[in-house]
């Protein structure tokens, strides 16, 4: 818990150091003093690198991250470009041919890296805003809140997320379903994160000194984000919420000093001719249309450093509005652009390398996390030639050999398809590390299993929490299996194709296959559980069985198997079949209540999107949400006239954002789990429940709803018996 005295984030006030040489350096270059500049690179260098390192005592929602992470990376290849100029300094024998040229060269790399820098923190103090703890229930709600020992929340997560009804992710949905609850609760964050803490004694001791106890108590809070306030003294829940948005504030102060560290002719973009044409901004500030030139030309300028999503949008999308060839072709004439009729020389000299190094930098992006190897191989050459010719004679070679790198393992590896996934995978595995999930317990008829024998196999087996638990895991195992084998890229490209019918490539009906069968497994559990409901003898066979199912489904969902939670919970929902389910019990019926709340569809299962979002350890989507998602998008145009340029038709990027979202959705869930596979009983499973396949789901709609209605005569002869 952060204390009242925790220093603020201040970096005049709390590590003077930082600034002075920096000054000192700017002054000493201005009067062409290089021994000074010779003496004074290495505490530059040191003080920026203490800035970036510390801010690693952000939490870990905020490092996790893709906006931060693209920034983070951004800045160390600034960081790069700094280093390749001044560390020549090393060398006491080493005299530039020309001392004014090459001094502007590390004034104008020292610019781009505090640019970078002061982005990076732009992004942090955004996501602390996203993530700041939100306020107390009022009084009137909390009389009826359920109460809730803090030490439930905080000190043992693990445990608490077990012995509740579901996971903390059911809490948020439950408290916060509506999406008016969710405006109310962002406006509030937006106008706490512009109020000026109060005065508190200032400390020396750096960002350090906020961020560490800061990201510990984040954490607990942050990575339970569903779950209920806790009683915690008022103190403390006050501490908490005043040292996050004191640390907020201090960053955003913070932020405000970069301009007396660097001129600023980074800060704003060179206007371009055809921008009033070629691009159209919403009433935010948002790029929605641009030509391929024009979105090109802004991905590589200081403009579109607040729309942090748009490298993945391009990147990911570019394929169904444009070709590889015409995007690098784009690429490279941005980077050979000439920019001296727009500005004066030295600013002109200043953007020119700012646009080269976005160009390289997308480049090494394009080719380390979106490479598509079916259709980016015709450019790999050109690509190649473009590194060794352009950017090794314009940018110092550490920075372009960076580029030649990530080609090299691109041509060594078979097939390959960028590592977005490995790194995501990397980024959650980090900060939530998945434990391996065995089940000891054996069923009474394992040898017969074991044997292949399953016909007398039925799920009364499993009735005990060890069996339930034996059975989580195995469907989870059995599930895991499919969904990993095909990427999200492709599965997106599948369902466009289905909803527009037009073919783009080989790849995505391979991923078609793949998808299917995933998809096809999560319906056939579904029409299982069903029948199990449905073939009960008796009213009361039914509610045990609908009771089991439910459990089964919480398990489920405690391990963040919500493709198997879904296809069960939604069996024992279908009232239609399975009927009234007035006479479950009431730890049951909460059950229910909780997994209608998490999946429901009023709100477009903002809770289960959130979860997903959360990047808590691995998780198993169910591809209702992504379907539904990215094909309601396949309805707008992929190229529209621009609404005050007739005749000028640009990229509809409103299509594409949406696919990105889904698309980063599908891949936080590639994350491994690690369970102790029971191959008989995943033979078993699998047999049972792929059986549901040889049917179409009309005709097992059909046969499903006669086997409940014979149950319903049932009970009405029994009724009309006891009438008489």
């Amino acid at each position: 818990m952060l204390s009242l005295n925790t220093p603020p984030f201040d970096i005049e006030r709390t590590n003077p150091a930082i600034l002075d040489p920096i000054r000192l350096f700017r002054e000493a270059a201005d009067a062409q003093d290089f021994s000074s500049i010779r003496s004074l690179y290495r505490d530059v260098v040191n003080n920026l690198t203490t800035v970036m390192r510390s801010m690693s005592r952000l939490p870990n929602d905020v490092r996790n991250a893709s906006s931060y992470e693209s920034a983070a990376n951004g800045v160390w290849l600034y960081r790069l470009l700094f280093m390749s100029h001044v560390e020549l300094l090393d060398d006491k024998e080493f005299e530039p041919v020309c001392r004014r040229q090459y001094i502007q060269q590390a004034l104008q790399s020292l610019d781009t890296f505090m640019s970078s820098l002061k982005g990076l923190m732009q992004v942090a103090e955004r996501e602390m805003r996203q993530l700041k703890p939100l306020p107390d229930l009022p009084e009137k709600c909390e009389e009826d809140a359920e109460p809730e020992t803090a030490e439930s929340n905080t000190d043992r997560p693990h445990e608490a997320s077990r012995t509740s009804l579901l996971s903390g992710d059911t809490r948020q949905s439950n408290e916060g379903s509506s999406t008016d609850r969710t405006c109310v609760e962002e406006a509030a964050d937006e106008l706490g994160a512009l109020v000026e803490p109060q005065a508190i004694g200032r400390s020396k001791r750096g960002l350090t000194a906020i961020l560490k106890p800061l990201s510990v108590s984040l954490r607990r809070k942050i990575s339970q984000p569903f779950l209920k306030a806790d009683n915690a003294a008022p103190v403390e829940k006050l501490t908490t919420r005043t040292g996050h948005a004191r640390a907020t504030a201090n960053i955003r102060n913070s932020i405000a000093l970069f301009s007396e560290l660097f001129d600023g002719k980074l800060e704003g973009s060179l206007p371009h001719p055809d921008d009033s044409t070629e691009l159209f901004f919403d009433r935010n500030g948002v790029l929605q249309l641009a030509s391929l030139k024009g979105l090109v030309r802004y991905l590589t300028s200081a403009a579109s450093d607040d729309d942090l999503e748009l490298p993945d949008v391009f990147f990911l999308c570019f394929r169904y509005f444009s070709t590889p060839a015409l995007v690098l072709e784009a690429f490279i004439e941005r980077y050979r652009e000439d920019l001296s009729d727009c500005a004066s020389p030295d600013q002109a000299s200043i953007q020119t390398m700012y646009v080269k190094m976005r160009v390289a930098r997308l480049l090494n992006q394009w080719v380390d996390l979106h490479w598509r190897h079916s259709e980016d191989q015709e450019v790999f050459s050109p690509l190649l030639q473009f590194a060794f010719s352009d950017l090794s004679r314009d940018l110092p070679r550490k920075v372009s050999s960076k580029l030649i790198e990530t080609l090299h393992t691109a041509a060594c590896s078979k097939e390959y398809k960028g590592r977005r996934i490995e790194k995501t995978v990397q980024l959650i595995q980090g900060s939530s590390p998945a434990e391996e999930l065995r089940s000891p317990w054996e069923p009474r008829d394992k040898k017969a299993m074991a044997k292949g024998e399953f016909a007398n196999i039925n799920l009364s087996n499993f009735a005990s929490p060890h069996g339930m638990e034996l059975l989580t895991h195995q469907l989870t195992a059995l599930l895991w299996e499919k969904y990993q084998d095909f990427q999200p890229e492709d599965a997106a490209r599948f369902w466009v194709e289905e909803a527009t019918g037009k073919s783009t490539c080989d790849a995505s009906t391979d991923a078609g296959t793949k998808v299917t069968n995933y998809a096809s497994f999560e319906k056939a559990l579904h029409l299982w559980a069903l029948d199990i409901i449905v073939s009960a003898q008796s009213m009361e066979d039914r509610i045990q069985k609908v009771q089991f199912l439910l459990e089964w489904a919480q398990q489920c969902h405690i391990i963040r198997n919500y493709a198997g939670s879904w296809a069960l919970f939604s069996a024992c929902d279908r009232q239609s079949l399975v009927g009234s389910l007035l006479n479950i019990d009431a730890r049951h019926e909460e059950i229910l209540v909780s997994l209608r709340l998490f999946f429901s569809h009023t709100n477009r299962m903002k809770a289960y999107k959130d979860a997903i979002q959360s990047g808590h350890g691995p998780t198993l989507p169910t591809l209702v949400l992504f379907v539904g998602d990215i094909k309601r998008q396949c309805g707008n145009e992929e190229c529209v006239d621009h609404p005050n340029a007739p005749g000028h038709m640009l990229i509809n990027l409103r299509r594409y954002r949406p696919l990105t979202r889904a698309i980063r959705d599908m891949e936080r869930c590639h994350a491994p789990y690690y369970i102790q596979r029971v191959d008989y009983v995943c033979q078993w499973m699998e047999e049972v429940v792929c059986s549901y396949l040889n049917c179409s789901e009309a005709e097992w709609e059909d046969i499903l709803y006669e086997k409940s209605r014979r149950l319903r005569k049932m009970i009405n002869r029994k009724r009309s018996f006891y009438v008489q």
